[in-house]
């Protein structure tokens, strides 16, 4: 369950820049999470309430944002959105697609007190 080991970096993270600001409380903190991550979100969230007991980020509200998986093809430069494991641009039908989002994972914002 690699969700606990991220759930520990955020909360990491969290702590480290509360403490750099003085802070008393983490009250939020927005995660985008990439489509093709393969990460759970309720694991996530189970791990981060978890992980986060005892701490000053116990009663954060932990948002987690899907980012879906896009593509751009190479050939004709059309950007759209890959579903399910068919990676052909939509409207040229080429294979050579970049990816270029939803493989992210990142903290986006961390609202204290």
């Amino acid at each position: 369950m690699h969700e606990a080991s991220i759930a520990q970096n955020l909360l990491t993270i969290a702590l480290e820049k509360a403490k750099e600001y003085k802070a008393n409380t983490i009250t939020f903190i927005r995660v985008k999470v990439g489509e093709f991550t393969g990460v759970n979100q309720a694991a996530l969230e189970f791990a981060f309430d978890n992980f986060s007991k005892g701490t000053i980020a116990e009663k954060t509200s932990l948002k987690i944002i899907s980012s879906p998986l896009l593509g751009e093809c190479r050939k004709c430069n059309k950007i759209f959105e890959i579903k399910k494991d068919n990676f052909i641009c939509s409207k040229c039908h080429s294979l050579e697609i970049d990816i270029i989002s939803g493989e992210d994972l990142y903290i986006e914002d961390i609202e204290i007190e």
